[in-house]
């Protein structure tokens, strides 16, 4: 099953279990179970602590099973019986239990008269306690201890844990090594106690104001591990006169061995090896005794922690180096070994052509490895991955075993090339190494679970910009313009970007595991705020039109205030018997600004009678030539067509034949460019197939892809209008300010190779 699963699938599995257990006799294999995913999963913190939450549980779960039990077996001796009384807590003490074991084992009579003499032994108690209680609350308190009591300096908890000296973590924080006193503020806590050479345990612990909290935690001591590496072909193993499991590969790893006193015999063609230790609760194996070997050197490595000893058949002392480092020399009663680090370690034993070299592994679990080493023409390939059933290729060929407790020894001779390969993990790169004749060498490779969550990274944004993910902050764009978010669980979520003076944004996007999702800046624009426009017009009845400044389309002004986009606006009042008032107010995101627009009354002036529109034009005599009804030049720049009173309505019909990018009259990227100059104002203004331009402003114009305009430009000391003929009539495309033209000119710009055609040009002075 547990192939088939992880160990945190598994214990869940396992968890419904004990809820479904209806008896003691099924909580059994439950528990060992538990007991064995523990210990292969010994590096794995989480299911540490999971197991141990669910090794009390089952404890737990077995007490109350046990009771109802003992409750069913007295219930028809008694003839009346009253109904439980409510239980203060769930805690179940020792006194409880020996109670029940009282009270079952006795007869009916002994079990009455033992109840009596419980019932006053706890009254004797329950009296002694309220004397207590009553003189601490008569008995002043020293101020040290009412503030050690107070919420605000938290409430003492005394964590005792057998055997003491463990590490006592809170909410996985490292706090104190057993048995130790801390101070929590009221809350829910995890308690957890860590020894070398002891399964964790867990309790959760509820802190409320009053008297100091008592946790005691019950460390079990971890099964120790028993590992016999060989080089014999075959063998079979005895542990203590009786048969173990035969060597596989020439190699068996004995797991919960018992604590006690233990003898090996291993046993293979022509060779052999005894040995005898004894292990004990959170100490090393300690090897007891003489290692006799036949035809084989037999070395045992010892080890707990940072902690070894060495110790071999050989005779005479042999010389140990540990990663290449001397260590000293190995005689019958062995060589210590100090501060040795975590994980697998290169171990040389003897020198010269004696030399042998083999990899043994130190941790936090106590372990002892047994090397049968004979004159055999091969060596050992130690495969080391860390994780249990892992494919390993050697030479591009799957070997026949799979890794277990991390790792896999494979015979091998001379170059070989490894792969290795597990579901759910990411894929290594293959690696290479020598295996010499009578010696272990070693590939370890790390392996990766493949990535469960997706990140996110944000470039060319606007420093200060804070983003969210599904509403949640996480975090703002930095003054380079970036940000960076890991750890984001896979799926479609929403981004939402907020600065002030900005509308939000928010856009979909979907996370893939593994994968970074890139934004730019331009992604995450966000529309300005609107602004706030109040309106002061005199006389109060004028009508109010705006526009903004790159827009053609006039809105009136219906509201005070207005709220209104940021830009540059063009507002204009008008009233009967008043002159009209422009201003241009330029608006910034979230201001707010005042316009005041006062119009002046008009004079009354004598009726002017306007003039037959006339044609002043001398075109042949300018350079142009007549072609199909227009007047057609090619180039000369800034060509005049009116010169002297300016002042009236001037029209025309005008065409870009050639220009910019365009050929034959397309229209293409060219402009036409005509030009107003007062003598001490030159003016110019250009439109193309889909703007306007006029004093600085880019105006889009109604009548997209035109290739022919007809044009009207309005004259007049109070304003300059000018307006383009369309299919609905003539649309203002803009206006400024006007003043009196007494002696100016009037004219178009043709530039380089540009070539247009005027047709209709009439002046109509004022």
């Amino acid at each position: 099953m547990s192939g088939a699963m992880s160990p945190l699938d598994e214990l869940q599995l396992l968890d419904n279990q004990v809820e479904t257990a209806k008896d003691v006799g099924a909580l059994r294999p439950i528990y060992d179970r538990l007991d064995e995913i523990a210990r292969e999963n010994s590096g794995d913190f989480e299911v540490q602590l999971v197991a141990a939450d669910l090794r009390q549980r089952v404890i737990n779960k077995g007490l109350r099973l046990r009771r109802a039990r003992e409750r069913a077996v007295r219930r028809p001796l008694r003839a009346t019986e009253p109904p439980p009384a409510p239980q203060a807590s769930k805690r179940f003490s020792l006194g409880d239990s020996l109670r029940a074991n009282l009270l079952t084992d006795l007869p009916l009579s002994r079990a009455v008269w033992m109840g009596v003499a419980l019932g006053v032994v706890g009254w004797l108690v329950i009296f002694v306690t309220l004397v207590q209680v009553a003189r601490r609350r008569n008995i002043p308190q020293p101020a040290a201890v009412v503030a050690s009591s107070a919420t605000k300096g938290g409430v003492p908890v005394d964590i005792t844990t057998s055997p003491p000296g463990a590490t006592i973590q809170i909410n996985n924080e490292t706090k104190c090594k057993s048995n130790c006193r801390i101070a929590l503020p009221p809350g829910n806590y995890q308690v957890t106690a860590m020894l070398d050479g002891f399964e964790p345990a867990a309790t959760g612990v509820t802190v409320v104001p009053g008297p100091p909290i008592a946790v005691n935690l019950m460390l079990p001591s971890q099964t120790q591990t028993v590992r016999i590496y060989t080089d014999l072909p075959s063998g079979k193993v005895f542990l203590d006169g009786r048969p173990a499991p035969d060597l596989l590969d020439g190699q068996l790893v004995l797991d919960r061995v018992k604590n006690g006193k233990h003898r090996i015999t291993v046993s293979g063609p022509n060779a052999e090896a005894t040995f005898a230790f004894e292990l004990q609760p959170g100490k090393p194996p300690a090897i007891t005794g003489p290692v006799a070997a036949t035809n084989v050197l037999a070395v045992l490595v010892s080890s707990f922690g940072s902690d070894g000893r060495v110790q071999s058949s050989s005779a005479t002392p042999l010389k140990v180096a540990l990663n290449g480092l001397p260590q000293g020399e190995a005689g019958p009663a062995g060589l210590e070994l100090k501060n040795v680090p975590a994980g697998d370690q290169q171990l040389t034993i003897g020198d010269g052509r004696d030399q042998r070299k083999m990899v043994v592994q130190f941790g936090p679990t106590a372990a002892l490895t047994a090397f049968l080493k004979s004159d055999v023409s091969t060596g050992t390939l130690v495969v080391s991955t860390g994780e249990d059933g892992v494919s390993v290729f050697v030479n591009g060929k799957e070997y026949r075993r799979k890794t277990r407790h991390g790792e896999l020894r494979i015979p091998a001779l001379g170059a070989v090339a490894v792969r290795v390969a597990k579901e759910g993990f990411q894929s290594e790169p293959e690696q290479t190494v020598e295996v010499k004749k009578g010696e272990e060498a070693k590939l370890a490779f790390k392996l990766r679970p493949l990535p469960q969550v997706a990140s996110l990274q944000i470039h060319n944004a606007i420093p200060g910009t804070q983003v969210f993910l599904d509403d949640r902050s996480i975090g703002r764009v930095g003054d380079d313009g970036s940000l960076s978010a890991a750890n984001l669980a896979p799926g479609d979520h929403a981004i939402e970007v907020r600065r002030e003076g900005y509308m939000p944004r928010r856009i979909l996007r979907k996370f893939i595991a593994g994968q970074t999702l890139a934004l730019n800046g331009n992604e995450l624009v966000m529309p300005p705020a609107a602004a706030t426009v109040h309106l002061a017009v005199s006389p109060p009845d004028a009508q109010v039109t705006y526009r903004r400044s790159d827009e053609a389309q006039t809105h009136t002004a219906r509201d005070n205030p207005l709220k209104l986009e940021p830009g540059s606006y063009v507002f204009t009042a008008k009233a009967p018997g008043h002159t009209d008032q422009t201003a241009r107010v330029p608006v910034a995101a979230g201001e707010t600004r005042n316009v005041a627009l006062t119009l002046p009354k008009e004079t009354a002036a004598p009726p002017v009678v306007k003039p037959a529109p006339v044609n002043t034009v001398d075109w042949e005599g300018q350079g142009w030539e007549r072609k199909d009804g227009e007047y057609v030049r090619k180039g000369g720049n800034r060509v005049v067509v009116k010169r002297g009173r300016l002042n009236g309505v001037i029209t025309f019909t005008a065409q870009l034949k050639k220009g910019g990018l365009g050929l034959g009259g397309l229209f293409r990227g060219g402009k036409l460019r005509w030009f107003i100059d007062d003598g001490e104002q030159y003016s110019q203004f250009e439109i193309d197939k889909k703007h306007f331009y006029a004093n600085g402003d880019k105006l889009p114009h109604p009548e997209l892809d035109q290739r022919v305009f007809t044009v009207q430009i309005d004259i007049s000391p109070q304003r300059i209008v000018q307006r383009m003929k369309t299919a609905n009539g003539w649309v203002e495309l803009a206006s400024a300010p006007g003043r009196e033209i007494a002696n100016g000119t009037f004219g178009f710009v043709v530039p380089g190779g540009d070539e247009i055609g005027i047709s209709n040009f009439h002046f109509t002075p004022r």
